[in-house]
């Protein structure tokens, strides 16, 4: 039917098949989002495989934090499009804010709205920033406050090396602040640097049916923050060890 949907009314049909998971989330996004999620539907679900999703609470905030394996965040794009078809959750994953691709950074700044999918990295405000959108999801159009972390930073190819590299306490001080529960997650099957026009050709070979990738992502068992609890490097380090 969405086939059918697009050879009758293009644009509509499109439109349509973007804003289907949440339309009153979806309709508040910039056109770069609406495109990738409106593509993924059509052609790269398939591609993207999700366990442990029991794992997500499906109310109340709660916070992604795990490995980050493309240089310019299509794998945060594939997770928060895969969570948005299953759960009907637009999540928001931190990210930073000036990249040194022209056509990435103007992306960026488009989804770096407070609605938006993106919460841009601001030196001294970033966990601030954090904190608010767990605590009042509201003000940045959602029910559910779902917050995607990178604690390593930058993006590896080399999973060791990135497991070995300092991780940032970010996450573990929006935990510990507002009693918000990680989920840890691991992702693989992305080329690290693969960026918007290589996902536009996998979405092409896949829309024509073949298998352009194969992205897992698993999630971990909730971790919770004791009551007080101010040990960040410690909690990081759990995570980073799940």
């Amino acid at each position: 039917m969405a086939i059918l949907g697009l050879l009758a009314a293009p644009w509509v049909g499109f439109l349509a098949i973007a804003l289907k998971p949440s339309p009153r989330q979806m309709w508040a996004q910039r056109w770069p989002t609406i495109t990738f999620v409106g593509l993924y539907q059509l052609a790269l679900d398939k591609c993207v495989e999700i366990h442990g999703l029991e794992h997500l609470p499906t109310a109340g905030s709660v916070i992604l934090a795990g490995n980050h394996i493309n240089k310019s965040a299509n794998d945060a794009m594939l997770m928060g499009s895969k969570i948005l078809v299953e759960r009907g959750c637009l999540a928001k994953f931190v990210s930073q804010a000036d990249p040194p691709d022209r056509i990435l950074k103007h992306f960026l700044r488009l989804m770096g709205n407070a609605e938006g999918v993106i919460l841009p990295i601001q030196e001294g405000m970033t966990t601030d920033t954090m904190i608010q959108f767990l605590q009042h999801p509201e003000v940045f159009g959602r029910q559910q406050a779902i917050l995607g972390v990178f604690p390593a930073g930058s993006a590896d190819s080399d999973f060791a090396a990135h497991l070995n590299r300092p991780w940032h306490t970010s996450a573990a001080v929006a935990a510990c602040e507002t009693g918000t529960p990680i989920v840890p997650f691991y992702i693989e099957g992305l080329p690290c640097n693969w960026g918007p026009f290589e996902m536009l050709k996998a979405a092409s070979r896949s829309f024509a049916g073949s298998k352009a990738l194969n992205f897992k992502i698993r999630l971990g068992s909730p971790m919770l923050p004791g009551p007080g609890e101010t040990e960040y490097v410690r909690l990081t380090e759990r995570v980073r060890q799940a």
